[in-house]
């Protein structure tokens, strides 16, 4: 294999009105363009290949610097703006004899993107995949977002480091099938082999590094934390995968971290457009007030007049309490007194802590974050108290409901298990909400909201479905 001499990445420049590409450098004379030589330019499959020939049409021309002679190929043709567009990259490649111009490899992964998204939308089949999937609660509302716009989803492939998880996913989760390709381990270390292309990729990044409480127990910035690297993981899924639309989410402290912003340039200058925004029940009116941080990034092409200021209809539903979502049969071993918990919280107080326990009678129409170790009861989340003072923690279902997500996510799953899954999840609607806003955009359809939501709501009653409200479009 015969290596190239020199590789320029450069802009196609305009003068006088027409498309201009200038190209000098220290290889010229050395791939045989020295000044005076004789060339011949061809285009052809959306590339320019200049070669010498010694009856050529053109001459390579030049300039003094220092003293020395300095080949130049100043070429302005109304054929650069037919094979690759004024102000556009492309990349410049020197052999002997030969200088092959193509257009920018980042150029042209834009292009086939965004062709194949606008294919996948004409035919109602989008292929998405999922990165720290989890049990894949936002996997799910993602995928149901795009069947209930008309649209057939396909979950190509999901990525998890723990088995445990993702067989968790497998077991209750429509948006998994058979089909979907599980890679089990860090996102890092994954070959880039197995990142398949797709129209769609979602991802939440490790954030543990970036929360207070996980800055605070760790005691480390976030960069410093075990799960950084997994920037590196994910951006090298994205330039393999190369999708359409990205949809993130994380803490709110993410997102003006220093790996956030990294990320952000670096999808910029890859050709998408950053649209972010923070997000809590007052945005989904789910019982659960987790406040996260969501970005969607929208391949340049088709981000145009795109919009993610909306909020899910249930914010304008009225608001469930708490026991409207609770089961009816709980056997009386789940209450219990937790003194020892009350003697914690006590001493807290009197260390000044501000530990504060969320005791809730029920009657409240929001509680705070239920988190991933909710199981082994810790004094800050939350616990239902009742008339004689016993306490009890919410059952699986009724962690699913708080979070607007589906029982069937977790219905089969030990407690433990399901608490974790779900609590390191987010509030379904959240997620549900970041894709219904982008195929908003890509399909022209609207969301039918307030009237048929409520109408949903009470046919399914409360505590007996647990399930989120479907969204009629129009």
């Amino acid at each position: 294999m015969t290596h190239p001499s020199q590789v320029s990445y450069q802009t196609v420049g305009s003068s006088k009105a027409r498309p201009r590409l200038w190209i000098e450098g220290a290889k010229l004379a050395a791939a045989g363009f020295a000044r005076g030589a004789r060339y011949a330019i061809a285009f052809a499959d959306g590339s320019m290949t200049l070669s010498l020939d010694p009856a050529g049409p053109r001459a390579v021309c030049g300039k003094l610097r220092n003293n020395r002679d300095i080949p130049v190929l100043d070429i302005a043709l109304k054929e650069l703006e037919d094979q690759f567009g004024t102000g556009t990259r492309v990349r410049v490649v020197f052999m002997n004899s030969r200088i092959t111009v193509t257009l920018h490899h980042e150029v042209a992964a834009q292009i086939d993107r965004e062709d194949r998204f606008r294919k996948a939308l004409a035919t109602r089949q989008l292929v998405e995949a999922s990165m720290f999937t989890g049990g894949g609660v936002s996997t799910h509302a993602i995928h149901s977002a795009i069947q209930d716009y008309g649209h057939c989803a396909r979950l190509a492939w999901v990525v998890d480091a723990d088995l445990r998880y993702l067989q968790a996913g497998y077991a209750g989760n429509c948006a998994i099938t058979d089909e979907t390709t599980a890679l089990i381990g860090r996102a890092e270390e994954i070959e880039t082999a197995f990142f398949r292309q797709v129209d769609i990729l979602s991802f939440s990044m490790p954030c543990s590094g970036f929360s207070k409480a996980g800055r605070a127990k760790h005691g480390r910035n976030p960069e410093a934390h075990e799960g950084a690297a997994a920037l590196f993981g994910t951006m090298n899924a994205i330039r393999a995968a190369n999708p359409a639309v990205l949809i993130s989410e994380n803490v709110a402290e993410a997102r003006g971290s220093p790996a956030y912003i990294l990320l952000t340039a670096e999808l910029e200058r890859l050709g998408y457009e950053i649209f972010g925004r923070i997000m809590d029940s007052s945005d989904t009116g789910s019982i659960e007030n987790r406040r996260r941080y969501w970005f969607i990034a929208l391949s340049r092409g088709i981000a145009k007049g795109f919009s993610f200021d909306h909020v899910h209809p249930g914010a304008h539903a009225p608001r469930q309490q708490i026991r409207d979502i609770l089961q009816d049969q709980v056997p009386d071993t789940a209450w219990s007194s937790n003194d020892y918990l009350h003697e914690k919280a006590a001493r807290d107080a009197v260390d000044g802590k501000g530990f504060v326990r969320q005791l809730l009678s029920g009657e409240e129409t929001t509680c705070g974050t239920i988190g991933r170790h909710y199981n082994k009861r810790r004094s800050t989340e939350p616990f239902l108290v009742r008339a004689d003072g016993k306490e009890r923690l919410f059952t699986p279902a009724e962690h699913a409901r708080i979070k607007s997500a589906p029982e069937s996510l977790v219905e089969n799953l030990l407690p433990t298990m399901a608490h974790q899954i779900l609590g390191q999840s987010v509030d379904w609607r959240q997620a549900y909400l970041a894709m219904s806003e982008v195929m908003r955009h890509v399909t022209g359809q609207v969301m039918k909201g307030a009237t048929r939501l409520k109408r949903a709501m009470h046919e399914t009653g409360s505590a007996s479905s647990g399930k989120p409200e479907q969204l009629t479009l129009i």
